[in-house]
């Protein structure tokens, strides 16, 4: 049986809104969970179920009150801030709703910040960007910067940084939520197709039922739980 990439043991986040005991709010409740390389792993839920709590925290952006996370076996609440963010860069990438591009810089620039952070050299940084952005069909855009590109195809620069360091698993937080149906489906199409070719790993959640249905696995996020459908 194939070692999981990423699993997590009983996670619990309690957020406090005071200091009385009545107002904590418990949005984590036990969870265990965990990717094998090369899937799909869809999240689905209501608003506010916890979704993206669980993703941040299994990508470490943030941490349980309770439980563990481990990437591909390392428990990362052994890691101090400077070694889990090395980890993180080296490892991990993440796509969001809104794109989180910096506006200053050209997408092929966008791309290469992430490998120079890395330790890569510019001119490497600058060939592998150009080569992840053919991949995403934005050869003839990455010189534009993002305030020059439409909604759809800033995403898919933000899923090229995401791939900049040949991460082990993308993590993807409603990656299609800021998009028309088109650019949607365009996006939809571009992860399966990265999954198919090139075996990424992604865990996604989102609000797209049809778009969580053509993963491997799917999970609803119910009261604290994780259920597979």
């Amino acid at each position: 049986m194939m070692q999981p990439i990423l699993h997590c043991t009983n996670i619990h986040k309690i957020f406090s809104l005071d200091k009385k005991e009545s107002s904590k709010l418990h949005v984590l409740k036990g969870i265990n969970f965990e990717v094998i390389e090369g899937e799909i792993v869809s999240i689905v839920g209501a608003s506010g179920s916890g979704k993206s709590t669980l993703l941040h925290i299994l990508g470490g952006l943030d941490k349980p009150t309770e439980g563990k996370v481990f990437w591909m076996e390392n428990d990362i609440s052994l890691f101090n801030d400077e070694k889990l963010a090395k980890q993180r860069i080296a490892h991990v990438g993440f796509v969001f709703q809104f794109h989180h591009l910096l506006p200053e810089f050209t997408a092929v620039e966008n791309v290469m910040i992430p490998m120079m952070i890395n330790g890569r050299l510019r001119y490497e940084a600058e060939k592998e960007a150009g080569e992840i952005l053919a991949k995403v069909e934005l050869t003839s855009r990455m010189h534009h910067k993002p305030s020059e590109l439409s909604g759809g195809e800033q995403q898919r620069v933000a899923v090229a940084r995401a791939l900049a360091n040949k991460p082990k698993i993308v993590f993807a937080d409603e990656p299609t939520g800021n998009l028309d149906s088109v650019n949607s489906q365009q996006i939809q199409e571009l992860l399966a197709e990265l999954n198919k070719n090139d075996k990424q790993t992604f865990v996604i959640v989102t609000h797209n039922e049809k778009f969580a249905e053509q993963s491997d696995r799917v999970f609803r996020m119910v009261d604290g739980k994780l259920l597979q459908i």
